[in-house]
């Protein structure tokens, strides 16, 4: 055997046999295809409709354009036949009309510059066969009409299809006589501009944008693709960029469905330029929250933004439950020091510690990383970690800080002192070493294993410490509990009325001692699931012993019930 010395690219015939499986057969695929060929043939008019037998039903689909001058290109897979101004303006592939292969079809067109009409039909089997087909003269007076029959299943999504092809398509569509809604496919734009035979428009986005999400309309024919998405570093204002095509011949679309853009040069100059348009409508406001790489994304765009607007959210000391950052009040214009993340237990213990003393005279706020960059964000002081120093009453001393374990034997309890000493630097991109303040706090909250269970968690306290037991309760519940989501677990409000009951339990055990501690809690059990009980202007005296309940009315003489408590 011998190789050829040359070769070259071509066409099976065998392509043909499988042109039915070049779109997916839907209405909307053909409806599409059809609508766009009429666009092309300059039609005003394209008329949709229901006609036929009930049991063979057909859909008319019939504009009043140019018409088609060579039926024998119509069917020639790959020769779309349009005008030289067509082929360079929209790329057509001679592919649309194969969208109803496998459908009895009967096409009638009037051919404007040979002042003829011609009409043939085209059995189910025909379009992968390539037999010979009759072209007869048709009586048709103006443009194209293509008449399908109609399966069931186009029958029943037709209408929503007609209206799909219809909202943004440049040529009005009319649906049994009926004239679809159309709209600008950019109405709800903030700014619009043009270029390169686009119009680009900007929209409000404040979420991420589904990969699904219609972005560019191709003369009505609208599919997804990846265009810019600008959020600011709040997580609030946010643009994207949708385009409409005019006349963009180097856009394109994969082939034969059309239904995404090929990613070729022409698209990431168009990808810059609606990145390009995002920034100049930031601009105009004259204000903004981006982050440092957006600003630099946007400065080497050839667009001057001003640095981001100089104000942080002042610190608010995270919680057990939502476990991630809470959003305090703006802080601008005053002096500001920038916190770092920890376990919420011991951002609850800072924050105490530091209620009454700002660090380096400065406004706790929480960092914005993005930030990073801007000259007014690292001018700005800032925490680089803490820990707290214990002082127990045998005079014993350790660190403490959420990734040190406690010393044996440490539990609950009073200590003779509890420093919180704090790192701090007076700004980001200073070369000086840290600076250490010390500040005396009165209480820590060290978790066990299971944080929710607070007799696995120690509390230290300081002899000037002056919390009150509730205060302490709510201390303790913003610190340590967090609801399981197991399907054996309990409600939400029923773990929290658990935890809160323990809490306060726990809270009157250290502060009020053990006597008053446990009437409080027999107290609250009796309110909550006793006195409902006992009707209304009646008393019952309750004695409790050794496991043995006693009640009786109050103005009974009779022998109180005696229950064994469970």
């Amino acid at each position: 055997m011998t190789f050829p010395s040359t070769i070259h690219t071509m066409v099976g015939q065998s392509l043909l046999t499988k042109i039915g499986r070049f779109f997916n057969g839907s209405v909307q695929d053909v409806l599409t295809e059809t609508i766009q060929n009429s666009r092309r043939a300059g039609a005003t008019r394209i008329d949709i409709s229901r006609g036929g037998a009930s049991d063979t039903p057909i859909l008319y689909i019939r504009d009043d354009g140019r018409g088609i001058s060579d039926p024998t290109k119509f069917l020639t897979l790959g020769d779309s036949g349009w005008s030289e101004s067509i082929a360079r303006s929209e790329d057509p592939a001679g592919m649309g009309v194969f969208s109803l292969a496998g459908r009895n079809v009967t096409v009638r067109s009037y051919a404007a510059e040979l002042s003829a009409a011609w009409q043939v039909t085209i059995t189910p089997d025909a379009w992968e066969s390539g037999k010979l087909l009759d072209l007869v003269p048709s009586s048709i007076a103006k443009g194209t009409e293509i008449e399908i029959d109609l399966p069931a299943s186009w029958a029943s999504a037709l209408e929503q299809a007609v209206k799909n092809a219809a909202r943004f398509c440049p040529v009005p569509i009319y649906f049994c006589g009926n004239r679809m809604p159309h709209e600008d496919f950019l109405r709800d734009a903030v700014r619009v501009e043009e270029w390169n035979g686009c119009r680009i428009g900007i929209f409000d986005a404040k979420h991420d944008l589904p990969r699904e999400l219609v972005r560019m309309n191709f003369h009505g024919l609208t599919v997804p693709c990846r265009l810019p998405h600008v959020q600011d570093a709040d997580g609030g204002l946010g643009w994207c960029a949708k385009v409409d095509i005019v006349d963009a011949p180097t856009l394109q679309l994969v082939l034969p469905a059309r239904k995404e853009v090929v990613q070729n040069a022409a698209f990431n100059a168009l990808h810059d330029a609606c990145e390009e348009a995002i920034y100049r409508t930031v601009a105009r406001e004259g204000h903004h929250r981006l982050s440092h790489a957006h600003w630099l994304r946007a400065k080497a765009l050839g667009v001057s933004l001003p640095e981001a607007a100089p104000w942080l959210s002042r610190w608010v000391p995270r919680t057990a439950e939502t476990d991630n950052a809470l959003l305090g009040d703006r802080v601008a214009g005053g002096r500001m020091i920038l916190m770092p993340t920890d376990e919420p237990y011991i951002e609850q213990c800072v924050g105490r510690g530091i209620a009454s003393k700002p660090l380096l005279g400065a406004t706790p706020v929480d960092p914005v990383p993005e930030f990073v960059g801007y000259s007014w964000y690292d001018a700005l002081p800032r925490v680089l970690g803490w820990s707290f120093r214990v002082q127990q009453g045998n005079g014993d001393i350790f660190d403490y800080a959420a990734d040190v374990q406690l010393p044996q034997g440490v539990t609950s309890g009073p200590v003779d002192a509890i420093t919180l000493e704090i790192a701090v630097q007076e700004a980001g991109s200073s070369d000086e070493p840290a600076e250490v303040i010390a500040l005396p706090a009165d209480l820590l909250i060290v978790p066990g294993d299971c944080w929710t269970d607070l007799e696995e968690v120690a509390i230290l306290l300081t002899p000037d410490c002056t919390i009150e037991p509730g205060d302490l309760a709510s201390l303790l519940e913003r610190a340590c509990f967090y609801a399981s989501d197991d399907c054996d677990t309990d409600s939400y409000e029923t773990q929290q009325a658990a935890f809160e009951m323990q809490a306060r339990f726990t809270a009157n055990l250290l502060l009020l001692g053990e006597d008053t501690a446990i009437i409080q809690r027999v107290h609250e059990a009796m309110r909550q699931h006793v006195s409902w009980l006992i009707p209304k202007d009646r008393a019952i005296t309750v004695r409790a012993v050794n496991y043995q309940v006693e009640a009786a009315f109050a103005d009974n003489d009779d022998a109180p019930a005696v229950v064994a408590a469970e």
